[in-house]
């Protein structure tokens, strides 16, 4: 699986309790706990995610970001809903693989 999805997954899980998902700005200190990655690889994973349309990336003191709407979605077609619901381990389609 490209890591790059697995960070998109990683965001996703950060916002996706929230009310207005694509709403909320995700900080780096959070990305990182909830990664198995370091920050310059989840940086390099989100430039890449921003540049598919995927993420927003805003310059504050550190870069933060926003999950897309079409990220959202991108995920969510690739988590069976009652795992989602669950709050299960994810399951990858081909389509992230």
């Amino acid at each position: 699986m490209d890591n790059t999805y697995q960070t998109l997954q990683t965001l996703y899980r950060i916002v996706r309790e929230e009310t207005h998902p694509e709403q909320y700005l995700c900080t780096p200190r959070e990305m990182v706990l909830h990664s198995t990655f370091g920050w310059d690889l989840i940086h390099k994973h989100l430039i890449s995610l921003a540049e598919e349309g995927l993420v927003i990336l805003q310059q504050l003191d550190t870069p933060h970001c926003y999950i897309t709407p079409e990220g959202i979605e991108l995920v969510r077609s690739a988590i069976p809903e009652e795992t989602e619901k669950a709050g299960v381990g994810l399951v990858l389609n081909e389509k992230l693989v």
